[in-house]
């Protein structure tokens, strides 16, 4: 188990320095390779004697396959990319002999599943469960006398920053892991943009022109630039620490759910709603890519689904049927359809 662990740092150190990619991908590759070698550790412990990379071949991928028939398929194929990736680099430093995905395919249809959005209503609820009672001043934001004297602690402070959030996340498009790696850098109110840093350390402009939005965020910036804490990121925890993808997991869960919305929103579903809704307004599924980050546009598709209720708009304003008149207006508005 040494050589494969030797091989994993060497690999991962790889990812980061060479391909330049984000700690939390880093993270979530540690956690498959450990998962790869665990099986290969107990497969060692039966029949297949596996002590280096160099000795897997493609029954043992079949093996490895079959034992995560409980994952989703998305799962699945992400830690067969991450092995498959490990491979790719042994490969090119010749430290095996045969890479054993050279003829290996998943061939897993995974069933097609409407992603959960909000509709505009629900996103004013969950707005407003953040505003609350009390709304942000929308003249200007807070003086430096009244931010300097406000703590990281107090609720004032955490329903600023909650704003802020809950804001970006809906009017950018975000991932959660982009909306925690902002930093003071990537924001220009005077300009009003947000730089992002996304999958594959890929960047994209986004454009703020939300006056309620800005004023939020320079709200926010007004107190946050008074906290003497060294961290160069936006937002942060109540402690002073960088804030985790679970803590705004978290805070988007506590405000749906004082909206009162049944739905189990996530950060995601801001980012997915935020895509759905442009469509809804028309705007074409190029520019929508480009604002989310998408490297393909057949990833941004999946936002192509439509509800019953656009499908029943859509036929009863512009099927070319309503054009057409032969019944006088008062007999079509009582006639009743019989059941």
């Amino acid at each position: 188990m040494e050589r494969l662990q030797y091989d994993c740092k060497n690999f991962l150190e790889y990812c980061r320095n060479n391909k330049r990619l984000m700690e939390s991908t880093i993270r979530v590759y540690r956690l498959d390779l450990q998962h790869f070698n665990q099986f290969l550790e107990l497969a060692e412990q039966e029949t297949l004697q596996i002590k280096s990379y160099d000795e897997v071949t493609k029954l043992t991928l079949e093996h490895y396959l079959a034992s995560l028939q409980s994952y989703s398929l998305k799962t699945i194929r992400r830690k067969f990319a991450c092995v498959r990736s490990l491979f790719h680099y042994l490969e090119d430093l010749e430290r095996i002999i045969q890479n054993p995905f050279a003829r290996f395919q998943i061939n897993m249809r995974e069933p097609c599943q409407l992603r959960t959005t909000m509709n505009l209503d629900e996103v004013r609820k969950v707005l407003s469960s953040a505003y609350g009672e009390k709304p942000v001043s929308l003249s200007e934001p807070p003086d430096n006398t009244s931010a300097q004297n406000l703590k990281i602690t107090s609720k004032e402070f955490i329903r600023i920053r909650d704003i802020a959030i809950l804001e970006t996340l809906f009017v950018a498009g975000l991932r959660v892991s982009e909306l925690c790696g902002l930093t003071f850098k990537d924001i220009n109110l005077n300009y009003e943009t947000l730089m992002i840093h996304g999958k594959g350390n890929k960047e994209r402009l986004v454009y703020l022109e939300n006056r309620e939005v800005i004023l939020a965020l320079d709200s926010y910036l007004n107190y946050r630039k008074n906290v003497e804490i060294d961290l160069p990121y936006l937002f942060i925890t109540k402690f002073g620490q960088m804030l985790s993808t679970q803590a705004v997991r978290n805070l988007v869960t506590k405000y749906a759910r004082l909206a009162g919305i049944n739905k189990n929103i996530t950060p995601h579903v801001f980012r997915h709603t935020f895509a759905s809704l442009l469509l809804e307004e028309g705007v074409d599924i190029k520019y929508i890519q480009d604002f989310l980050g998408h490297s393909s546009i057949s990833t941004t598709q999946i936002y192509l689904h439509t509800t019953s209720r656009q499908k029943r708009r859509i036929i009863a304003t512009q099927h070319p049927r309503q054009q057409l008149h032969f019944f006088e207006s008062t007999t079509i508005d009582n006639v009743k359809l019989s059941s």
